[in-house]
């Protein structure tokens, strides 16, 4: 491989880095929704998978039967993180055209 070859790889995988960082920095900003239990248990992640926001419905506190609570919050907060590193997968494949490239992301 010629040297220029090689530097024109480089200089490739830096915009892909730049994009993604922006990318990144986007969905920071976006909020995603997940629930369980037919709406009675909402978390609200961003689109860098934090935590921002668990709405609970007063109806389901029932201080007797807190695992069931429990399981609906675990169950909401999951989804939204998995809703949440799909959308950044799909947004980081776009850039990168599906090509794993370690390191960069």
């Amino acid at each position: 491989m010629m040297k220029g070859g090689f530097n024109n790889i480089v200089r490739q995988a830096q915009q892909m880095q730049s994009k993604i960082g922006k990318v990144q920095e986007e969905m920071a900003d976006k909020k995603i929704e997940a629930s369980t239990g037919g709406g009675v248990v909402t978390a609200v992640v961003t689109g860098d998978q934090k935590l921002v926001e668990i709405k609970i419905s007063p109806d389901v506190v029932d201080p007797n039967d807190v695992e069931v609570l429990e399981e609906m919050i675990l169950g909401a907060v999951n989804q939204a993180m998995k809703l949440a590193g799909d959308m950044m997968n799909e947004e980081v494949e776009k850039i990168t055209g599906g090509m794993s490239i370690p390191g960069l992301f």
